[in-house]
């Protein structure tokens, strides 16, 4: 009884290729097909062009500046360390990346154009026409905004959005999504260096944007590591300026009274000019010292910004990324083969389990 059983659950290979070698014209006839297809689907797919670069991003030091704070130590003059800015970990730049403020800024990137330089935003809008998606909904779901906007003033201070640039409009969506699936950046956190890649139709234009997004990249990297730095360097300058003004005025008038009141012998003079000359000695003490600590902040912004060292330069691409035509006429024979195969495979048994239904 076990036997029947075992008999009754296993698969009969023999019958199974012998349904494959009876409908085999099928099959190849199915590949065939598939064939041509694929070989129509690689011709008439759009060929792409993949730009990249290679870069380490590492720190700058000087060494300068523990020389300088041992000399204003020696004159008595404690200098603060400054503002140090905080460090960016590369594995962050994803995120800068994917931000808005980011995408923005490469869709105002200018790219060769027909008729002279235009900006990658206004090349894609003109090359996709229109927005099907955004022109479905404006006149579906955004009818009634429509409809109310016909009414409203055309007062520049009542249009005016003061949210705007919080606002993302469904054209920047859509360009959005087209930069999220052109540009790559990927991270090699044992090797320490970083790939930025750009695919597009053009290898021009391709390389144009790779080489502008890894500016773009690197000048937000350092905006953001120098941030605290930068605003104590330019507090410092400001404080150093105005003690400048002051300092230099007081300094012609002790000059000024010097030269004109050389044979005043009176006390009360003598010691009125006497305080003048303390008060510049301060202002002096002053100036001098805020010079000193106005050269630490320069060297303290020039020690946190950070330094890329890049690796492979951005260079135009002379052949294509894609498409992978002969793999691609492959893929479509052996989707061919399988799909007619598995047909040859489940047409009797489904026939049986129809007819069992329908009886």
């Amino acid at each position: 009884m076990n036997e029947t059983i075992i008999e009754d659950d296993s698969i009969d290979l023999i019958a199974l290729l012998k349904s494959l070698w009876t409908s085999r014209m099928l099959i190849l006839k199915s590949a065939g097909l598939a064939v041509v297809l694929g070989v129509l689907v690689a011709l008439f797919s759009p060929e792409k062009f993949t730009a990249s670069t290679v870069f380490v991003p590492q720190s700058s030091a000087p060494k300068t500046s523990s020389g300088l704070s041992g000399l204003a130590s020696l004159a008595g003059i404690s200098i603060p360390s400054g503002a140090s800015g905080g460090e960016i970990s590369p594995m962050l730049y994803p995120e800068i990346m994917t931000s808005i403020p980011m995408k923005r800024k490469i869709l105002s990137v200018e790219i060769p154009g027909e008729n002279g330089p235009v900006s990658y935003g206004d090349f894609l809008l003109a090359k996709s026409g229109f927005s099907v998606v955004g022109t479905i909904k404006k006149y579906t779901i955004g009818l009634p905004g429509l409809i109310l906007s016909l009414f409203k003033s055309d007062d520049p201070e009542l249009l005016e959005d003061p949210y705007s640039e919080l606002r993302v409009t469904e054209d920047e969506r859509e360009l959005f999504e087209i930069i999220d699936s052109q540009a790559s950046l990927s991270i090699n956190e044992k090797e320490g260096f970083i790939s930025l890649s750009f695919i597009t139709d053009d290898p021009t234009i391709s390389a144009v944007l790779t080489r502008h997004t890894q500016s773009l990249l690197q000048d937000q990297v350092i905006e953001f590591k120098i941030k605290n730095a930068k605003e104590y360097l330019d507090y410092t300058q400001q404080q150093f300026n105005e003690k400048q003004v002051e300092y230099f005025a007081l300094l012609d008038a002790v000059s000024k009274a010097r030269d004109e009141n050389k044979n005043i012998n009176s006390q009360s003079y003598l010691s009125q000019f006497a305080k003048k000359e303390q008060e510049l000695s301060i202002v002096q003490n002053v100036y001098n010292e805020l010079a000193i600590q106005l050269e630490q902040a320069k060297l303290q912004v020039a020690k946190d910004t950070p330094i890329f060292s890049t690796i492979k330069p951005v260079t135009i691409p002379t052949e294509r990324s894609a498409p992978k035509r002969s793999l691609i006429v492959v893929i479509w024979a052996f989707l061919g083969v399988v799909l007619s195969a598995g047909y040859v495979l489940v047409k009797e048994p489904a026939k049986e389990i129809y007819a069992a239904i329908k009886d």
